[in-house]
């Protein structure tokens, strides 16, 4: 084999081992901050928060068309409204970077479950009229 062919043939191989490995660089580099994890812990309490939100809607336009008793429709109305402000509390906390979930690599679903957790910690007072 001659000088050329040895020194092109390293140079095949130190190409195709830096392109294998840049993947792996990459995703080093870029490694989820605590930032990143706070951040996506905010986005799943606001889809939360939008889902309370988009109840009390539907239970106001039930009560407006006579759906539902109004009595019911109180006591409803009350537990969505506190858990809406469990949750912008929640979302207060978030702000100031205090986690939730303390695991960093939970997924979607375990920080659900966490801000489930924490409105269920909260007591919920119903008032009846």
């Amino acid at each position: 084999m001659s000088l050329a062919g040895l020194i092109g043939g390293l140079v095949l191989i130190a190409l195709f081992l830096a392109v294998i490995a840049y993947p792996f660089v990459q995703a080093r580099r870029h490694a989820p901050t605590h930032r990143d994890f706070v951040s996506r812990q905010r986005e799943r309490a606001l889809a939360y928060y939008e889902r309370v939100l988009t109840n009390i809607r539907d239970l106001d336009e039930d009560h407006a068309t006579g759906k539902i008793h109004p009595d019911e429709y109180q006591q409803e109305r009350a537990v969505w409204v506190e858990r809406g402000v469990q949750l912008l509390k929640l979302l207060e906390e978030l702000r100031e970077e205090h986690d939730i979930v303390s695991n960093q690599a939970a997924d979607d679903a375990e920080i659900d479950r966490a801000i489930e957790a924490q409105l269920a910690t909260q007591p919920t007072r119903i008032t009846t009229p």
